[in-house]
């Protein structure tokens, strides 16, 4: 073991004793954030972009819809690109049903 792993090692030790006897503030322990893929991110960018195509008049709508179509787009190759064409092909769909149900049908 290199220095740095008895550091931590005794560092942990450290802290699961100290938890064990209650002297560890819960509450200020650092908790994980949650973390998305980028797909999932793309995926959000996209319904948001219809959210706010919908408080627009129509005559406005068409570059947050030209947006969210090139957004679509690179969530569609990017899947397909890494071999999950089933998965694009569920997210396309998706996407369509969420555009139908916030924009309506135009």
């Amino acid at each position: 073991m290199s220095v740095f792993d008895l550091i931590a090692e005794n560092q942990i030790q450290d802290y699961n004793r100290r938890k064990a006897n209650g002297e560890v503030d819960e509450s200020r322990a650092i908790k994980p954030e949650e973390r998305t893929s980028f797909e999932s991110h793309l995926f959000k960018s996209i319904v948001g972009c219809y959210e706010k195509a919908a408080e627009k008049p129509v005559e406005e709508r068409q570059s947050l819809e030209e947006r969210a179509e090139n957004l679509r787009m690179q969530l569609l190759i990017g899947l397909e690109q890494k071999g999950m064409r089933i998965t694009a092909q569920s997210m396309s769909k998706e996407l369509m049903s969420k555009r139908q149900a916030i924009l309506g049908s135009e």
